[in-house]
């Protein structure tokens, strides 16, 4: 026997390799195992067709099923320009966004389910837009084939919207709008409801039922109590003890109407003369922030004069000139007070108010893109003094309708279905 390592190694080696058994393979199993390939390879077109197709429908139904994030904002922003209407709006109950500073009637004539009236609330960043699908709710025909949303109201933090009805109701709706839930509330007397005002603290809630009654609803208790008979505008004073309530007049020549302002604390009501036919309470924000001024709006000649807004001293032992009047050549509304000196106003058309304006120079804020109608425009009073305005780039409007994801996966599926077809037949 060798000594020499290297060659005894080599000797192992060979002698486990003449150890092992390798058996011959059949001819026939090769010739199978060649095949296999082949076969499998056809069902490589129909997974690759699997996974596009699963990437289509992803890629079609992927944004509209869950709403984007919000992009980062600093503070509240008033946009510089406010979207057009849009069918993919998502609701309020779907997809809640938080607290809104803007709320307002967007849209014309149409079915209730091609939703092309909208109540539309938008967020505190300026970009995020919801349907308020509870106005849709508890609306009605304006006429046959048509749908009109109920009259709704922003609260002065904007987190909750109350919704009156279009038809006769028992109770008043409020609107989360950080949970999209909604909690009813029995009214007075039933009737057609449209709220009136809120609080301040966002504690109560004036509204009238029909042509019956104006009521204060108690948020914490749930219960109403009757102020008067029905008004046409209501506005609470800054400190929530006073509401000032403006009703038909007395005759229909009577050349002026009345403000009653009546304490809650349990003082005798004050009246005040509000000058001219057609001049009532400006919106629930009439009352300037300082508690001095109610700014009553004149529209009566609307298309014809011009409208005006005018301030009502609401001590009438005050003898300080009220500031200026305030006039415009088209409908103008009071939407609330950047500022104790600062209302800001809408002007524009009887259904058409597109554009936020600075009351007392007229300077633009904020407008409307596209040429649909907007109306009965709203602003959070209690949020306007922190507001500042900037462009807040594309709307967010949530998850697509359902309707919408339907009928892209179809599409989709259709296509795939075309594509696989055509691919048979080559085959064959």
């Amino acid at each position: 026997m060798t000594h020499d390592p290297h060659a005894r190694i080599g000797t192992a080696v060979r002698s486990i390799a003449d150890e092992v058994h390798v058996a011959t393979p059949d001819p026939a199993i090769l010739l199978a195992r060649v095949a296999r390939p082949a076969r499998a390879s056809r069902w490589r077109p129909l997974l690759s067709a699997a996974g596009v197709l699963g990437v289509l429908v992803a890629a079609a139904l992927g944004p509209g099923l869950l709403a984007q994030p919000a992009a980062p904002t600093d503070g509240t922003v008033l946009p510089a320009r406010l979207a057009d209407l849009s069918l993919l709006t998502a609701p309020v109950s779907e997809a809640p966004a938080g607290p809104a500073l803007l709320t307002y009637v967007q849209g014309g004539a149409g079915p209730r389910w091609l939703h092309t009236t909208q109540t539309v609330v938008v967020g505190v960043d300026g970009h995020t837009y919801r349907r308020l699908d509870e106005a849709e709710r508890r609306g009605g025909p304006a006429e046959p084939g048509t749908w009109q949303d109920a009259p709704a109201l922003l609260a002065p933090d904007g987190t909750r919207v109350a919704v009156g009805s279009v038809g006769a109701a028992r109770d008043v709706a409020v609107v989360d709008l950080r949970t999209g839930r909604t909690r009813t509330h029995p009214t007075a007397s039933t009737g057609i409801v449209r709220p009136l005002a809120w609080s301040p603290d966002g504690t109560r809630l004036v509204y009238t039922t029909g042509d019956t009654d104006t009521a204060l609803l108690d948020l914490t208790t749930g219960t109403s109590t009757t102020l008067g008979p029905a008004a046409l505008a209501a506005a609470f004073a800054p400190d929530g003890r006073r509401v000032a309530v403006q009703g038909t007049p007395e005759t229909e020549v009577e050349p002026q109407r009345t403000v009653r302002v009546i304490d809650l604390t349990g003082g005798e009501a004050v009246e005040l003369a509000a000058p001219g036919f057609g001049v009532l309470v400006a919106g629930p924000n009439a009352w300037s922030p300082d508690g001095r001024w109610l700014a009553l709006a004149d529209n009566a000649g609307a298309g014809k004069l011009e409208g005006r807004l005018t301030f009502l001293p609401t001590d009438p032992a005050d003898r300080t000139p009220p500031p200026a009047p305030v006039s415009t050549a088209q409908e103008i509304a009071l939407v609330g007070w950047a500022g104790p000196d600062r209302p800001l106003i809408t002007q524009g058309g009887a259904t058409s108010h597109r554009t936020i304006v600075e009351a007392f120079d007229l300077r633009r804020l904020s407008a409307v893109d596209g040429s649909s109608s907007t109306y009965d425009l709203q602003a959070a009073a209690g949020l306007l003094p922190g507001a500042r305005v900037a462009p807040a780039g594309a709307a967010e409007r949530g998850p697509w309708p359902v309707w919408l994801r339907l009928a892209a996966a179809a599409g989709v599926l259709t296509a795939a279905g075309l594509v696989w077809l055509l691919w048979s037949r080559r085959r064959r």
